[in-house]
């Protein structure tokens, strides 16, 4: 079987699966996990946890222990073209005919009724036991406390900065999403630059030592000059749990790889021609508002520009959207193939609510958007809203 096969095969069993059977224990997943030999804790394991900068500060830590010679999984989400993106080892990205051996494994076992996501985490956890890693580096899928990752005994926990987001899932405010997120610290933590009431959450009910990110590391971040960040803070949450694994765990790291780190369709800058193009996946209000000043930072807000949305029905959208107005002379609302996609029709309507006072263009796809914007009048063309969006962005060939 070549691998264009497999990976049709390996597909229709992920799409088999319910995605949004979720159950807030973690009884499903630990009844499986220990019908098959726990294989969870056949290595060391790193959890990153928190509401944006999780995939980031994942490509950091995988990068410094890849260049320092370690067997390193990866196992992140969501992807952006292809599924086998959320599960590397030492940064490749493990071949269909492989998963699909590890898949028909599972579906062979009465697997309790996995969502898509269980799935794939039970699935990455069997792959980086056979490959023999030394440490699996695990983003967290949505909250904390009953993510699926968090049936593994971290050697450390990483918070990133974290906000209001799967409010119907988490809570409805700060302090509740951030009480659950911190559920994944139990030996160690390491935190982000966070609000004060963020921070205090974590000291009140987090028994194990926290160690929080500080002006120390914000400018050995700053100083650092990592290549493609979008956030010091991201680089500075994984400076500092670098040196808490050299500290605690006599790892031998150090921060060069870093530098060079690099995470796709967040802040990806590139051009075309002589347009320049933005790619970012933010998907939430402190996402935007992030991508806002970033934008400001290049002088590419209100500066000939033109915004590619979409968004999820779960999101913000509209608050979201609604902090970029005035920065775009042309907003365009697009489909993209996921089952919550909010209709482009719908954002167009809420652009006309808000009294947007420059063009709109309604695009069935984003390829239709980017065929006609790329010999439009636009210096500067930004694709935000969904990481969705910008893995249909990406399968354009935008980038090669």
């Amino acid at each position: 079987m070549n691998e264009i096969e497999a990976y049709r095969e390996f597909n229709s069993i992920l799409n088999s699966l319910n995605p949004y059977s979720m159950d807030l224990t973690l009884d499903r997943i630990n009844a499986f996990c220990s019908k098959i030999g726990n294989p969870q804790d056949g290595y060391k394991s790193i959890l990153v946890g928190g509401t944006n900068g999780k995939g980031s500060v994942c490509q950091y830590l995988t990068d410094c222990f890849v260049s320092n010679g370690y067997a390193c999984g990866t196992y992140t989400s969501p992807h952006l073209i292809l599924p086998n993106e959320r599960i590397k080892i030492n940064n490749r990205p493990v071949d269909f005919s492989t998963l699909l051996d590890y898949a028909k494994f599972i579906k062979g076992v009465n697997f309790e009724g996995l969502t898509y996501f269980e799935f794939l985490t039970v699935l990455a956890f069997l792959v980086f036991k056979d490959f023999k890693v030394d440490v699996a580096i695990l983003e967290v899928g949505m909250g904390g406390e009953f993510d699926a990752t968090n049936v593994v005994d971290p050697i450390l926990s990483v918070l990133t900065s974290i906000s209001l987001d799967h409010e119907e899932h988490l809570g409805m405010t700060i302090e509740e999403i951030t009480l659950t997120k911190s559920k994944i610290i139990k030996r160690l933590g390491v935190v982000s630059k966070n609000d004060d009431m963020v921070l205090d959450v974590v000291r009140r009910s987090v028994k194990a030592p926290v160690y929080f990110v500080d002006d120390e590391y914000l400018k050995r971040a700053q100083e650092f000059k990592v290549e493609n960040t979008v956030s010091v803070d991201n680089a500075a949450v994984a400076l500092l749990a670098i040196d808490i694994l050299n500290e605690q765990y006599g790892f031998s790291l150090n921060y060069d790889a870093v530098k060079k780190s690099f995470w796709p369709g967040r802040f990806e800058v590139f051009s075309i021609g002589s347009k320049t193009v933005v790619l970012d996946g933010a998907h939430n209000v402190a996402g935007v508002s992030n991508l806002k000043n970033l934008l400001e930072s290049r002088g590419i807000f209100n500066n000939n520009s033109v915004l590619v949305f979409s968004s999820l029905t779960t999101k913000r959208w509209k608050e979201a959207l609604g902090q970029v107005l005035d920065g775009f002379e042309c907003i365009c609302p697009v489909g993209i193939s996921n089952k919550l996609a909010v209709e482009p029709y719908e954002i167009e309507g809420f652009l006309y609510d808000k009294k947007f006072n420059g063009e709109i263009r309604v695009f069935e796809n984003v390829s239709d958007a980017l065929n006609k914007l790329l010999s439009s009048k636009f210096k500067n063309i930004v694709i935000a809203g969904s990481l969705y969006l910008v893995g249909e962005s990406l399968a354009c060939h935008l980038v090669e």
